[in-house]
């Protein structure tokens, strides 16, 4: 319906890779963040840029994230005795993304564009790794998350097809999961870190 109502239509395609760290740490006793190594996870995303100007558009996209953490966990033997062993542990959350940005454009040839772009994007849990079992089935685990993204990139325009590249900080409002136990006073708070690098490839509409 956008697309109909409105002029200078690009249907886009981006796909790339996504970089995050989970801060997860406890609050009460005397432990360090665990999982403070980048994940690589990746990021799909179909929208379309519309009321497009030399200088501005707007653009909304729909897709599918995977963020997540990774760190070195200690084993024990069955006294919980430290080991000295460890092992890779990869925590991992899949979400359903939905952004709105204004993309402010500066053509520097007849072809190519820089741009930097800025708005709200909400995102739906829609499967988790079984770290976070134990979060979930207390309700601890928020299904839901608002933030921000702020980002820029190029674009490249060859007549009806457009090829660029960008880069995203998403900022998170909200965490990924907090805890605290009232009869202890322990507790704990998980957030999320992430950026995204995307291909894109678009089709022009008009």
């Amino acid at each position: 319906m956008i697309s109909i109502l409105t002029f200078g239509q690009t249907i886009k395609l981006q796909t790339g890779i996504s970089l995050s760290q989970l801060d997860w740490k406890y609050t009460g006793i005397s432990v360090d963040p665990i999982y403070k190594e980048t994940f690589i996870g990746y990021s799909v995303l179909a929208g379309i840029d519309y009321l497009e100007s030399k200088y501005f558009n707007l653009s909304g996209n729909l897709g599918v994230l995977r963020k997540g953490g990774k760190g070195e966990i200690q084993l024990v033997n069955q006294s919980g005795e430290i080991t000295g062993q460890t092992i890779t542990n990869t925590p991992t959350l899949d979400y359903l993304l939905l952004n709105t940005t204004i993309e402010i454009k500066y053509p520097i040839k007849e072809r190519i564009s820089p741009f930097i772009s800025v708005g709200p994007q909400f995102e739906y849990l829609l499967n988790n790794s079984e770290q976070f079992d134990g979060l979930k089935k207390t309700n601890e685990l928020h299904s839901t998350s608002i933030g921000l993204l702020l980002g820029g990139g190029v674009t490249y325009d060859l007549q009806k097809i457009q090829l660029g590249l960008r880069a995203d900080y998403l900022v998170n409002f909200t965490k990924v999961a907090d805890w605290t136990n009232e009869q202890t006073g322990i507790g704990g708070e998980i957030a999320l870190k992430t950026f995204t690098t995307h291909l894109i490839i678009g089709y022009k509409l008009k």
